[in-house]
């Protein structure tokens, strides 16, 4: 077991103290935390909203947001066998719930084990209540499986996504960015930073898919996503590579 895995469990307490009745201070409850680890994760830093995920739990354990935050994040962060070990212990407290197998398909899918993937995510879009989040995964295990049905997933994901169609916007083109569709994945991103104009994460991804298009507003992009994260070592990264092609191409158009 990773450090990073042990302190989900085991962490830092120093941001537990309640806030003070009466002050105007924020309670730091489990909403509080809630709150702020969707704003670390709008902002790319996948390792503070993990923690903040982790800090909710602290103060709520049958808090059910906290739970599926905190896999995501592990998730984000590459670290799929912990996030599936992460599932297990959600679904002892929330049994057969089909946004946590919808999340254990997707860290399997991650991890390249495809039918155990499809196996959660057929489980997962058989039962009642199915939300967004439940047909994005799908379509994550779908796409993973060359299959033409993903995008009707992804279409009903957003369709069926109520007050939470921004978050789902942003996270449909996210997921159609890492599978190379950036045609389509364009249209919900260029929407994600209209709605979230404040969001590095949704500015960098943005970036990516004009990059993956061959359009320059890609530097424009990632030059936004840097403004609201300075020193955000991917999107600097990001930002170089566009800057090389766009010098090679004006060497070679000369």
């Amino acid at each position: 077991m990773n450090r990073r895995f042990s302190q989900l469990e085991f962490g830092d307490r120093s941001d537990k103290e309640p806030g003070k009745a009466g002050t105007g201070e924020e309670i730091r409850d489990e909403e509080y935390f809630h709150k702020q680890a969707v704003r670390y994760w709008l902002a790319g830093d996948f390792e503070l909203a993990l923690r903040h995920y982790s800090r909710s739990l602290e103060q709520n354990s049958s808090f059910y947001p906290g739970w599926v935050g905190q896999v995501l994040m592990l998730i984000e962060l590459g670290e799929y066998r912990e996030a599936a070990v992460w599932v297990d212990k959600a679904l002892e407290m929330f049994p057969e719930h089909p946004e946590l197998l919808a999340v254990k398909a997707v860290a399997c899918a991650r991890d390249g084990r495809m039918e155990k993937a499809l196996g959660y995510s057929d489980n997962s879009i058989g039962k009642d209540n199915v939300t967004s989040a439940v047909w994005l995964a799908r379509a994550e295990v779908l796409l993973n499986r060359r299959s033409n049905i993903a995008d009707n997933c992804v279409s009903k994901a957003v369709s069926i996504a109520g007050e939470e169609a921004p978050m789902v916007r942003l996270r449909a083109g996210r997921l159609l960015n890492r599978q190379g569709d950036y045609a389509g994945a364009l249209g919900y991103l260029q929407k994600a930073v209209d709605e979230f104009p404040k969001s590095a994460l949704a500015w960098y991804e943005l970036g990516r898919c004009q990059a993956g298009l061959g359009r320059s507003e890609a530097r424009v992009s990632f030059e936004q996503a840097l403004k609201l994260r300075p020193n955000w070592r991917v999107a600097e990264e990001a930002l170089r590579k566009v800057k090389g092609r766009g010098f090679l191409r004006r060497l070679f158009g000369r």
